[in-house]
């Protein structure tokens, strides 16, 4: 009833069309505007697409700094991807000719084959630990240095209730009291030093508590500091490490970083309090490499400009990160021992120092990287004497039991080996190089998948040279390096490279101050000896020969305790 009384009322009807006539006019300007300013920018002739590979714990802001570029430059695509840095490494060096013996990353012999994983435009790694890496093994793509864009300093991570009852106010929580200790109140969990930029910055930090405290023996009491560290050794940052035993047992500090304790507050975790080194180690400096070319180089670039930008600096504090000059990350939270003021990164080692501090390292924490290649040829069908097993299946079995014995920390790959596996190509992978830890149960289930080839020759000289390229590539300091090739025969690959070529080429890839013997073990009774030791000696390596089962294990298991050795205890 209302409504239709104010409708009749007629002093209402010129303030209506008054309205209209303006909503009308609004409307056209707002139209001419869009048209005049669309006709004014000029259209996308071409779009550009990056793809951006940044550690997990900086890709968050990376990907709001993207987001922001993209809205200003609609011409620009931006995929920020979280990803490990090891990962990222290992496509880099195969994307790179002659890594993995081909320059393509060979298919697991479990899965179908698939389009390896591009490069990505620009990498944005922990540390520039990995730039190294990478250009080590061949991805000469990868600066030397990147910019860096954001620190987090190298802490131990202590529960709050054990930070309570060892530190006082008289007598406050140390790494000389923590770490340095003959008998540390409590287990150090550290990240594997020559995997993690963090384990890597805690040795620095060991090295600088010894010479501190006896400088004339520094060396010698840094070596005893990493003994006592070595059982509490983890793979990766973050994986449970092993049951602890003695003192403290129920407790534990752990390597980590400033930025993993904010995070866990915001998150609202465990309460865990930091504990700093005496002076700053290296750790997380976050350095952005362009790797691209072209227009998407200049793309990569202008995130970058961004990262750097008051925007970006500010997505990079707000999620638990320092600025490259060490300025505070945004909301402290109270009680987490984290500190307020500037707390400047330090610089890494020169590269040969780092490589000393690894070897040293190396010395009491011996683990490999092994690349153990299986013979997958016909002839590896055929039964043992007196026994139900195949030379495959017995092989097999030995391989799993050492795969259940090796030290977590140890990187494992496996390959398979015939003829013409992978299009022309002699071997494919089984099992990428990685650490055992937290894979055993996933090495052991693929070597259960492998099987013989029917028919299939044996591709050794192709496949042997493949492995060592793989393995002088990706040498690792701090670990015994080494190829290890279990066969049954001599190679019959008639489009293969000669014995001659393959000694040829395992001559100018052999670097004694980098040594990656490889061991082969033969079984069976046409196994040519003179023909393995002849490569086996071209880089400081042996044969071993058995026909049974039980000396398949023998062997493989006398080769695990040669792997837990360095010279001049042992002899190579």
């Amino acid at each position: 009833m209302a409504d239709r009384s104010l409708r009749a009322r007629p002093e209402f009807w010129p303030v209506l069309l008054l309205s209209v006539a303006l909503v009308a006019v609004l409307g056209g300007w707002g139209s001419a505007t869009y048209l005049e300013r669309t006709r004014r920018e000029p259209p996308c002739t071409r779009r550009t697409e990056l793809r951006i590979a940044a550690a997990p714990s900086i890709a968050p802001p990376a990907r709001l700094v993207a987001r922001e570029l993209t809205t200003r430059d609609r011409c620009l695509d931006v995929v920020v991807e979280a990803r490990e840095s090891a990962d990222v490494l290992r496509d880099l060096a195969r994307a790179t000719p002659g890594g993995t013996g081909t320059g393509a990353t060979p298919p697991p012999a479990t899965a179908p084959a698939a389009t390896p994983t591009a490069p990505p435009d620009a990498w944005l790694p922990e540390s520039t630990l990995w730039l190294r890496r990478a250009r080590a093994a061949g991805a000469f793509q990868v600066p030397a240095e990147g910019v860096s864009v954001a620190s987090t300093p190298v802490v131990l991570s202590l529960d709050e209730r054990s930070a309570a009852r060892l530190g006082s106010r008289e007598r406050p929580l140390g790494w000389a009291g923590l770490v340095a200790a003959r008998r540390p109140p409590l287990h150090v969990v550290l990240p594997d030093p020559t995997n993690s930029p963090l384990g890597f910055g805690a040795l620095v930090g060991v090295r600088a508590l010894a010479d501190s405290a006896q400088p004339t023996a520094g060396a010698a009491g840094a070596a005893a500091i990493m003994r006592r560290l070595a059982s509490r050794t983890v793979a990766l940052p973050g994986e449970a490490p092993p049951a602890p035993t003695g003192p403290g047992a129920a407790e534990s500090a752990v390597v980590s970083t400033e930025q993993a304790i904010l995070l866990d507050a915001a998150d609202g975790g465990t309460r865990q309090v930091a504990v700093y080194p005496p002076k700053p180690v290296p750790g997380p400096d976050y350095p952005y490499a362009v790797l691209a070319t072209g227009a998407r180089r200049e793309g990569a670039a202008a995130l970058l400009r961004g990262l750097l930008a008051a925007e970006g600096t500010a997505a990079l504090t707000g999620h638990g990160l320092r600025t490259t000059t060490g300025g505070p990350p945004a909301g402290i939270p109270a009680g987490r021992g984290i500190r307020t003021d500037g707390y400047p990164p330090a610089a890494l080692p020169a590269e040969t120092d780092a490589a000393a501090l690894l070897d040293a390292w190396g010395g009491v924490h011996i683990s490999a990287r092994m690349l153990a290649v299986l013979d997958i040829s016909g002839s590896m069908a055929a039964r043992l004497p007196g026994s139900t097993q195949t030379r495959l299946s017995a092989t097999i079995r030995a391989a799993q039991g050492g795969a259940r014995l090796l030290l977590d920390t140890t990187e494992l790959g496996v390959w398979a080996f015939s003829t013409d596996l992978d299009g022309e190509r002699d071997y494919r992978e089984v099992v990428p190089v990685g650490p055992v830890g937290p894979r055993r149960a996933e090495i052991v289930a693929a070597l259960d998948r492998v099987r013989v080839k029917p028919n299939g020759a044996t591709g050794l000289y192709d496949t042997t040279l493949a492995a060592y390229r793989d393995a002088t590539r990706n040498w690792t300091a701090g670990r015994i390096n080494m190829v290890l090739v279990l066969t049954d025969g001599k190679d019959d690959n008639a489009s293969g490279i000669s014995r001659a070529e393959l000694l040829r080429e395992l001559a100018g890839l052999r670097d004694k101050r980098r040594p990656v013997p490889i061991l082969f073990i033969g079984v069976g009774p046409e196994i040519d000896p003179a023909e393995l030791d002849q490569i086996a000696r071209a880089t400081g390596g042996r044969v071993a020969l058995t026909r049974q089962p039980s000396g398949i294990q023998q062997i493989f298991f006398t080769a695990l305790a040669e792997f837990s050795c360095l010279p001049p205890e042992c002899r190579r």
